[in-house]
């Protein structure tokens, strides 16, 4: 374990702080510096930076009235918002694992301060990710109800550690991705190749009930497509996903959250060695 740090240089060294202390003062750090790299470089990039994930669903949103005229989208739910709670949670899903397989490398020089962990990068840009996608889902939520076709949301708590357990089991899975593309040149293009197909499998803009019920069954390996019904659970009153199940999503959170620790722990001073 590592020792406390101490916070000042003075007579005595009686006044430190605790390893936790340390922690969070880093990510901290980390936090600002990546909200202004990303944001704060040019005029109004905050304003453009929260914007950016809402533009793309309000496109689709403005197609869809053109071409639907407030059709249903086969579950009894306004097509606009079977998008909007299907987009935005996969969209910060993937934010999150394409963004934490590349910190290491973006942070490398800091490595070089004994505070600085390569997971701290991680937890930074996750909590930014969480921050610019939740604040998108907020305000489109708002939105909808404004121009008449949203809805209250039917259950905040449920609807809360649904989207809770998507971003522990995205960053443990981006943990995983990103102790694995240290060593491997090719593995983050792989993976960005395979979030494509995943996308049109996860039920973010396909309903699964439009499917042959043979095929439903085997989509429902897939825990992304269990995240997505379960959030319209949490969102829609009445609407139900029989095969959608909180045990399964866990599973798979608790599962990584092991093995990606586990190999970040294995793998940590390589990691810092090899950038």
């Amino acid at each position: 374990m590592d020792r406390p740090w101490p916070t000042k240089v003075s007579g005595n060294l009686s006044l430190r702080r605790t390893p936790w202390q340390i922690h969070r003062a880093v990510v901290f750090a980390l936090i600002m510096r990546e909200m202004k790299t990303r944001f704060g470089a040019k005029k109004f990039g905050y304003f453009w930076g929260f914007l950016q994930p809402m533009l793309f669903l309000l496109i689709f949103w403005v197609m869809i009235s053109l071409a639907l005229r407030g059709s249903r989208s086969g579950t009894g739910l306004d097509f606009r918002m079977y998008l909007l709670t299907g987009f935005l949670p996969y969209g910060l899903f993937r934010t999150i694992v394409n963004s934490s397989m590349n910190a290491y490398t973006a942070n490398q020089g800091l490595f070089s301060y004994r505070q600085v962990k390569p997971i701290d990068t991680l937890v930074s840009r996750c909590i930014v990710e969480c921050i610019v996608n939740l604040f998108g889902f907020v305000f489109l939520g708002f939105v909808a109800m404004a121009l008449g076709f949203g809805s209250p949301v039917h259950d905040m708590l449920l609807l809360m550690w649904t989207l809770f357990l998507l971003v522990w089991f995205s960053f443990c899975l981006g943990l995983f991705f990103s102790v694995i593309g240290t060593f491997s040149e090719t593995f983050p293009n792989v993976v960005s190749v395979l979030l494509t197909p995943l996308f049109w499998l996860s039920g973010v803009m396909i309903p699964i009930t439009s499917l042959p019920e043979k095929y439903q069954s085997w989509l429902f390996f897939n825990p992304l497509l269990h995240f997505m019904e379960l959030i319209r659970v949490a969102y829609f009153e009445g609407y139900y996903s029989p095969l959608a199940s909180y045990g399964y999503i866990t599973c798979w959170t608790i599962g990584f959250s092991f093995l990606g620790l586990w190999l970040y722990t294995r793998l940590k001073n390589r990691i810092i060695l090899s950038l």
